[in-house]
């Protein structure tokens, strides 16, 4: 049989996402919420096949549909179909160790869901956008019809700026595309070698976690120093509405494929539901998922958990403040 070509393509797996929706005939429906938007009635349901996607954003040049779709079938084949058995085992509470294969495939998920969204590419469009403007601004003011960038000459006679960056942008985005395949395997070789898993589980029926479209977060215990390809950086991703997975870079030899289990009840797990929900917020592009309720309960307390901290004030502070308001 054939293989076809795959327009639409999910930077967030879909089977990570139906862990955050509800099964509704063959169909799995998931609320959405804009990270713009602070009224609840902007929250709205799709079927998770309609988020988290752009058409092309994997294809590459070549001559079979085999070839254009490589990097598609990779993150298919190798990672995603594989995804409901480690989800099964990372929910579970009776499993306290992993083998080599499963902790491979757990640590080479997370960091390639950190690199295979759209945050990255749309970073490196931007860029390209500032730099092409500039370009085009100082061609104008010299009445030159040509720029040198990296080496070349480039035209730009009877051009315009808007068509002109959205061609450079799709000629270069293969090769983004793959470069951030190549930089996630190498992480995951630095990380395989030194990470701990560990599992954080919400104990409380009325707390909810949610996800976004760029679902990885990144921290690190020194900010002023944050790299995103820093392999010290802790990589936290919410698993469904209970569950957090922690990959910690300082693994004791030995411990491996221990997964570390903690259970958290209030008032700790109200800080970890405010503090994952406020981070996928800042993390995300554009929407973040959930239940209809975990993000009616996230908008209740986003003006008081976003705004800057004042003069003096701590963190411990605007939580005592939520707990005031019965948030």
């Amino acid at each position: 049989m054939s293989e076809s070509l795959v327009k639409r393509q999910h930077f967030v797996p879909r089977t990570y996402l139906k862990h955050f929706g509800v099964l509704d005939g063959s169909e799995y429906l998931i609320y959405v919420l804009s990270k713009s938007e602070t009224d609840e009635n902007s929250i709205f349901q799709s079927k998770i096949n309609n988020v988290a996607l752009e058409n092309h954003l994997y294809t590459l040049p070549g001559e079979t549909v085999a070839q254009k779709m490589a990097i598609e079938k990779f993150y298919s084949n190798e990672l995603e179909q594989h995804y409901d058995s480690i989800y099964k085992i990372l929910t579970d509470p009776t499993k306290t160790e992993v083998t080599n294969e499963q902790r491979e495939l757990i640590i080479s998920t997370v960091v390639t869901m950190y690199y295979r969204t759209t945050k990255w590419v749309n970073s490196s469009r931007d860029l390209s956008g500032r730099i092409l403007e500039r370009a085009f601004q100082l061609c104008k003011q010299t009445g030159s019809e040509h720029f040198n960038y990296e080496g070349q000459t480039i035209s730009i006679k009877d051009r315009e700026l808007e068509e002109f960056t959205s061609e450079w942008n799709k000629r270069r985005q293969p090769g983004m595309i793959i470069t951030q395949l190549e930089v996630a395997i190498e992480l995951i070789r630095s990380r395989l070698a030194n990470d701990a898993i560990m599992v954080v589980r919400i104990d409380d029926e009325d707390l909810e976690l949610v996800t976004s479209d760029n679902p990885v977060i990144a921290e690190n215990n020194s900010p002023q120093r944050f790299a995103p390809f820093d392999p010290t950086n802790v990589l936290k991703l919410p698993l469904d509405s209970k569950h957090i997975l922690m990959l910690m870079p300082e693994n004791t030899k030995g411990l491996e494929n221990v997964v570390f289990r903690q259970n958290v009840k209030k008032p700790f797990s109200e800080i970890q539901k405010l503090t994952s929900n406020y981070s996928q917020m800042q993390n995300s592009e554009r929407f973040m998922f959930g239940s209809k309720g975990a993000l009616e309960s996230y908008l209740l307390t986003k003006q008081e958990s976003e705004r800057p901290l004042k003069k003096g004030e701590k963190m411990a502070d605007v939580f005592a403040k939520l707990k005031e308001l019965g948030l």
